[in-house]
Formats: structure tokens, C-alpha cells, sequence
């Protein structure tokens, strides 16, 4: 559980700002005197009578421990990533994509994402414009190991002959497997077939960018 250690003037201060108040108009809907409350907000006073307190804790319908800060108001703070569902994935180069276990130094940081992945999932950064313009160079490619590919959806595979992994779309036809890139550029490169031990790493979940 997250502890949240606020003095009475910030809870203030947000509950204003959420229902953006300013002095003069909380001092007028609550009677407390505008004075008073200014330097309630500044922190001028580090322990308000509770006279003070009572009609602005009952106008913003929270009890006078809350708005001083010894109780959390759970609709008033930001719920962490992880309360919210999302999950952290490591971010990787395309070097480390087809390396089984990663130690956390050689990643390039962490992502936070709200897809559904199993373990395993990690995300990288489109660095060509082989994908273009749906995935175009700088996008981030969120990858899960665990989910199966199907026709038409967009995957990171491995072919034997060539270390590095390639993102592309996948195709099938019967037992056949075709990767394809989307850019019109590559359009006479059409779809590669795809070999018994060539293999998929994962299937992409999510696509991100940065405007």
C-alpha cells in the first residue's frame, strides 16, 4: 500500500486545484475567512483549529484526518502504474531480442504498458522503415513471447541464416508461412517465405509513438 505523508496544506492545495478553486471562492463558499485560508495554503499555519478545518473538510466531503493528511483520500491521489493494471516490461536492443535470459543492466530501461502480455514480454524501438507507415522508425514495439500468432498479425521472428531479428506481418497459407514488410519501397521484395527452423519470438501486443 502506498503511504501518503501530506501536511494539511497540500491536501489543500490538490483538493482545490481538482476542483480548480481559488482562495477568494473557497472562502466564500465555506465561511472560513479568506485570510485564514491563505495561509492554511502556504503552510503558514502548521495546525488549524478544527473550527477552521470542519466547513472545508464537510464542503469537500472528506473527514478532518483526511484533509490533514493522517488518512488517505483514495479518489484525490493518482493510483500507481501497477494499481492501474499496467505492467513493466524491459526495454531492448535488437541485438538482445533473440537472447534467452537478459540480465536487467543490459537493457535500455523499462516501459510501462496497459496491454495484457505473459511473461517474458519486452519492448523495442522500430529502427528501419520496413514497416512504414504503420510502424515508422522510432515506434515502439511492444512484443510478447507467450502469445500465438495468427493470420495477418504482426510479429518479431528469427531466420536462421541472419543473427538479427526482423519485425514484419505475418502470413499464412495452410501449413506455409510468409513474412511480409508494408512499406510500398519494398513492395518488390513481396513475401518471404519462412523455413521449418526459421522461428517466431513473439507477437506484437502494442504499438506506441512519440509525437
Amino acid at each position: 500500500m502506498t503511504t501518503h505523508t501530506l501536511n494539511v496544506n497540500d491536501v489543500l492545495n490538490r483538493l482545490m486545484f481538482r476542483e480548480s478553486l481559488h482562495v477568494m471562492e473557497l472562502s466564500r463558499r465555506t465561511g472560513v475567512p479568506q485570510s485564514t485560508l491563505q495561509r492554511i495554503t502556504v503552510g503558514a499555519i502548521e495546525k488549524p483549529r478544527s473550527s477552521s478545518l470542519q466547513p472545508i473538510a464537510e464542503y469537500f466531503q472528506v473527514s478532518i484526518e483526511q484533509l490533514k493528511g493522517l488518512e488517505p483520500i483514495p479518489w484525490l491521489y493518482p493510483a500507481t502504474p501497477e494499481e492501474m493494471g499496467w505492467t513493466q516490461v524491459p526495454l531492448l536492443s535488437w541485438e538482445l531480442v533473440t537472447v534467452g535470459k537478459i540480465d536487467s543492466n543490459e537493457t535500455q530501461g523499462m516501459l510501462f504498458t496497459d496491454a495484457k502480455v505473459g511473461k517474458g514480454a519486452f519492448a523495442l524501438t522500430m529502427d528501419d522503415a520496413s514497416m512504414e507507415p504503420l510502424f515508422p522508425q522510432g515506434t515502439l514495439l511492444v512484443i510478447d513471447r507467450e502469445k500465438e500468432p495468427t493470420d495477418r498479425s504482426y510479429v518479431l521472428a528469427q531466420l536462421k541464416p541472419y543473427p538479427q531479428a526482423i519485425f514484419r506481418q505475418l502470413v499464412l497459407d495452410g501449413p506455409s508461412r510468409y513474412l511480409r514488410p508494408i512499406s510500398p519501397d519494398l513492395n518488390k521484395y513481396t513475401m518471404n517465405p519462412m523455413a521449418k527452423e526459421d522461428k517466431i519470438i513473439g507477437v506484437l501486443v502494442q504499438a506506441r509513438r512519440n509525437y
